[in-house]
Order: structure tokens, then C-alpha cells, then sequence
């Protein structure tokens, strides 16, 4: 496959493009739950984009929390790589441990992140390990803090 004659942009980038070309408006930090970031391995290790999703998170909550390591060092969820559509709920629970360990020691409330996969994995890791975190769409959390 030859080059686009095109960019392409991921959701997260249009959003962030309209937030700051003034095309959407954002609540300014109406979300006060603290809340963290989870990196998706295709967004970020893939595709390099780590700093407009936590500038969309910082616009939108007060209280905005990284997970440690984050970015590029970040641990996968353990949805990566299909096995998020594996029927073993046990083993997609143990293979992310380090990433339940990384949410829990933010002390977040709130887990966004801007990928189907992880988002299914997360909340399996919530239930699996009773985090008793909320699971968000970065999407969903642009959404709902819109200024119509």
C-alpha cells in the first residue's frame, strides 16, 4: 500500500484539533472525581498520541492523575493483541494484574481510555478485582462535558 494522499487522524486527535481551534467548547474541569488515563497500545505505541488525550482529560478534570509508567512505558491492559475476545475471563484478569495495580495506586475513580478493547478489558478488570473504578470512553467523557 502506497501513501495516503491524505492524513489520517484518530478521533482523539479531531477532538483535540476542535478543542483547540475553538470548534468545540469543553466544561473547564467540571469532572471532579479524580481520574486517570489509560494509554492504548495501537493510540500511543502505534500511533504516538499520549499528549492530546491527557490535554482533553486536564481541560475537562479537576483532579487528573497518570498512571506510573506511563506513555510509551505504560503496561497494556491485556486486551491488546485479540485476547480480549478470548472466552477466558480468568486468564484476561490475571494477564492484567500490573495494569489493575498501576489504576489502583492513582487512587483514579474514573478510567478513561479511547479503545473498545481496552475499555471491555478494564471493566472485566474491574469486576474481576473489584476496583470499584468507573470505565469511560474518552469519547463518552467529551460528550458529556460538551458545551452545547
Amino acid at each position: 500500500m502506497g501513501k495516503l494522499p491524505f492524513k489520517v487522524s484518530s478521533i482523539v486527535e479531531v477532538i483535540h484539533r476542535y478543542m483547540t481551534d475553538g470548534r468545540i467548547t469543553l466544561k473547564d474541569k467540571s469532572v471532579s472525581e479524580p481520574a486517570t488515563y489509560h494509554d492504548p497500545c495501537q493510540l500511543g505505541r502505534n500511533g504516538g498520541v499520549y499528549d492530546e488525550p491527557r490535554e482533553i482529560m486536564r481541560k475537562i478534570v479537576s483532579d487528573f492523575r497518570e498512571m506510573s509508567p506511563t506513555r510509551e512505558q505504560n503496561w497494556c491492559c491485556g486486551g491488546g493483541g485479540g485476547l480480549v475476545a478470548l472466552d477466558n475471563e480468568d486468564f484476561r484478569i490475571k494477564s492484567g494484574k500490573p495494569k489493575k495495580e498501576q489504576i489502583a495506586a492513582t487512587g483514579a475513580k474514573i478510567v478513561v481510555t479511547a479503545c473498545e478493547n481496552c475499555v471491555s478489558q478494564l471493566q472485566t478488570l474491574n469486576s474481576g478485582y473489584g476496583l470499584n473504578v468507573e470505565v469511560k470512553y474518552l469519547t463518552e467523557l467529551v460528550c458529556e462535558n460538551l458545551v452545547i
